[in-house]
């Protein structure tokens, strides 16, 4: 095989590939041998066809055959002598290939960009750390006490602070029903913030077994964009009306409902899952803005086709993978590419840090990070273990491991200010 390798773009290289005729004819027969035994003419048997013949007579299914096998193979083993590592499949080009010719074409590959990070050591940044105090704990319990209410069935019509347990079906134009919109048991507070002021009307006076229909308006900055400003109707099943009785925030609900001995346990315990929320939240922030400052001060051009394949991915995974129309995926491109570009900016300048400071993730840090997390779900332990069980999925943990100690490293060398913030004094309004 003749090479040659020429830089036609930032991170882009072509290889100019040649297979001399020799290597070629012998590829041929390999291919228009595995065809003969599959083989049959007339006057023979299957598998007994003469080479000859059948060079001759799937001269065609010879030839795509082995284009379609030699020429990956020939373009991996051209990229490995270049010693290039490509971000997405090559390009196959301008191939050239005929009876007793040399087989020549180009394969354009994309690499990873390799590059310098700089000015990256004493980095400014803010840890700002909210304290956790007793109104933050109260405010949890408050909501636990929320979520642990009873609700008791009554014999009445529906009144505003009443719930009305219901199965809703939205209506064509037609007034047939649309399965696919169908919900079942939904609980609707009459009188509660955020209840449409048409489906309070609708509800009040309802009763359990009644089935009622009407049309609802939704406002236009509605949260669901495809019902915002609009109109639908609605025909409702009642199945019961209740009234949300809460528990008594004591030690009887520490112990039934969250088997813990007393209600300062439980107390006790809100405080610690808060504390540990707000050491996460203060760990992303800082990674956030020291990520976005290594990028500001590191500007370089990303390979279009890393880009276009991330990007690609990205849509799929909000879409489900199921497609959309071409509109609608020029609006998805435009939406999430500058998140992905930042991604693909911060990822490839953590690698330069890494690399730079010479920072390596050993086997055994990949086993401890796969044992941790069997141990924080043991339920899901024989899952986790089967998804690392692969050198693909063990090589992604790696590098996720080593990003984490790429920023655990700008951390340590950043001038970082911190900030204890407080949360803003409840304010209860007189006569209350």
């Amino acid at each position: 095989m003749n090479l040659s390798v020429r830089p036609t773009g930032t991170w882009q290289h072509t290889l100019g590939i040649e297979v001399p005729v020799e290597e070629v004819d012998r590829r041929l027969d390999e291919v228009a041998r595995q065809i003969q035994r599959r083989a049959s003419l007339p006057g023979f048997r299957k598998g007994r066809v003469p080479l000859d013949l059948v060079r001759h007579h799937f001269a065609e299914v010879v030839e795509q055959e082995f284009l379609e096998s030699f020429v990956p193979r020939i373009t991996g083993e051209a990229i490995d002598q270049a010693r290039l590592i490509p971000v997405v499949p090559a390009v196959v080009r301008n191939l050239r290939f005929g009876p007793g010719q040399p087989l020549r074409f180009e394969a354009v590959i994309e690499v990873r960009p390799e590059i310098e990070a700089r000015d990256y050591r004493g980095i400014p940044a803010r840890r700002r750390v909210r304290a956790v105090d007793d109104t933050g704990v109260e405010r949890v319990l408050g909501e636990l006490r929320e979520e642990s209410a009873v609700f008791v069935d009554l014999d009445r019509p529906a009144q505003r602070g009443d719930i009305v347990l219901l199965d809703s079906t939205r209506l064509d134009a037609g007034g047939r029903r649309l399965p696919a919109s169908r919900a079942k048991g939904r609980r609707i507070e009459l009188g509660a913030p955020g209840v449409l002021p048409g489906l309070e009307d609708a509800l009040l006076g309802a009763e359990a077994g009644q089935e009622r229909t009407f049309e609802l308006h939704y406002p236009a900055d509605y949260a669901a964009p495809e019902l915002a400003g609009k109109s639908a109707r609605y025909v409702v099943r009642i199945r019961k009306i209740q009234e949300k009785k809460l528990r008594d925030l004591d030690d009887n609900l520490a112990r039934e409902v969250f088997g813990l001995a007393s209600l300062e346990e439980l107390r006790a315990r809100v405080r610690l899952n808060l504390e540990g929320e707000e050491r996460v939240r203060v760990q992303r922030e800082l990674d956030a803005a020291l990520s976005a400052e290594l990028v500001r001060r590191n500007p370089f051009e990303l390979p279009q086709a890393l880009v276009a394949r991330t990007l690609g991915r990205v849509i799929e995974e909000a879409t489900g993978g199921k497609p959309v129309p071409e509109d609608l995926r020029r609006e998805l491109e435009e939406r999430y590419r500058p998140g992905v570009e930042r991604s693909l900016q911060r990822e490839i300048l953590l690698d330069a840090v890494a690399r730079q400071e010479k920072l390596e993730v050993s086997d055994e840090e990949v086993a401890e990070e796969i044992q941790r997390m069997t141990q924080a779900d043991p339920r899901q332990a024989a899952r986790v273990r089967a998804r690392y069980a692969s050198q693909e999925r063990r090589q992604a943990l790696r590098e996720s491991l080593l990003e984490r100690k790429a920023l655990d490293w700008l951390i340590n060398a950043a001038e970082v200010e911190d900030e204890v913030v407080t949360e803003s004094p409840l304010v209860v309004p007189a006569g209350r």
